[in-house]
């Protein structure tokens, strides 16, 4: 999924002191090759809908699917990026949602949607451990 040439480095505003959504820039050579946004929230979110909206962050995901794969969480996988959300009891936020973008990823091309849902997987079910969302590992995630 990325390039692993050249100069990496990391932008984030993600500080754990309540903030309730915080960017997370990779970069490779001062371009970002992977966005993350962390979102903690009251209310539900319905990751398709938010995929297909303009939003800044997801610029809505090329053909967004539901993921099919029994994760504990609801994720929507698209050509360059996905969405997953899940219940996190955190402060006074209920939901924890995660989106994932590949900027440099073909918006036409399909191939690297099997790895994105991969790493959607593993990587959603460490955030919410790391952000011990009600413990994380209660929320139904397997190892697959």
């Amino acid at each position: 999924m990325l390039d692993d040439s050249g100069r990496f480095g990391e932008y984030s505003r993600l500080d754990g002191a309540g903030t309730r959504t915080a960017p997370c820039d990779l970069l490779i050579d001062d371009y970002p090759v992977m966005e993350f946004r962390f979102a903690w929230s009251s209310d539900a979110v319905d990751p398709m809908k938010y995929a297909a909206s303009e939003n800044s962050m997801s610029r809505r995901l090329t053909e967004p699917r539901r993921s099919t794969k029994k994760s504990g969480h609801e994720t929507v996988i698209g050509n360059d990026g996905a969405i997953s959300t899940a219940a996190c009891r955190k402060g006074d936020a209920s939901y924890f949602t995660l989106t994932v973008r590949l900027p440099k990823a073909s918006r036409s091309d399909t191939e690297l949607r099997r790895n994105i849902e991969k790493f959607m997987g593993v990587y959603m079910k460490a955030a919410l451990e790391r952000f011990d969302c009600d413990g994380g590992s209660r929320h139904g995630t397997s190892r697959s």
